[in-house]
């Protein structure tokens, strides 16, 4: 280890101190790739929290889909069994349910000619 420490002082010092500048380039050079190393990282952690954050919002409006698709199946299911109730009357020649039928038929059409939002 003396030995290997010995060479590389003499070296240094060796051909009127060009290995001094030799050392101190690569010593600079190496600074520059930490700086420019570091900048990558950040770089990177930027893109990363940008893209947690849209993954977010992301998940966020898929819940609030989901919520208003369950909404929607649940008035759906609760249309179809009136309308059923409703039909099973009709058969009966009940001249009221006859009216609610055609009344949810009516509403349903109007449901249909609704623009969504």
């Amino acid at each position: 280890m003396d030995k290997i420490a010995a060479e590389a002082a003499r070296l240094l010092f060796a051909d009127g101190g060009a290995g001094w500048i030799v050392a101190v380039l690569l010593g600079l050079a190496c600074l520059h790739l930490y700086r420019d190393g570091l900048r990558v990282l950040e770089a990177r952690i930027a893109e990363t929290g940008a893209t947690a954050a849209a993954l977010e919002r992301a998940s966020q409006t898929n819940a609030a889909v989901a919520a208003a698709l369950e909404s929607r199946t649940r008035v759906l299911e609760d249309l179809v069994r009136l309308a059923s109730e409703t039909a099973c009357a009709v058969e009966r020649s009940d001249e009221r349910a006859r009216e609610k039928f055609e009344e949810v038929l009516r509403r349903m059409s109007d449901l249909q000619h609704r623009p969504r939002p």
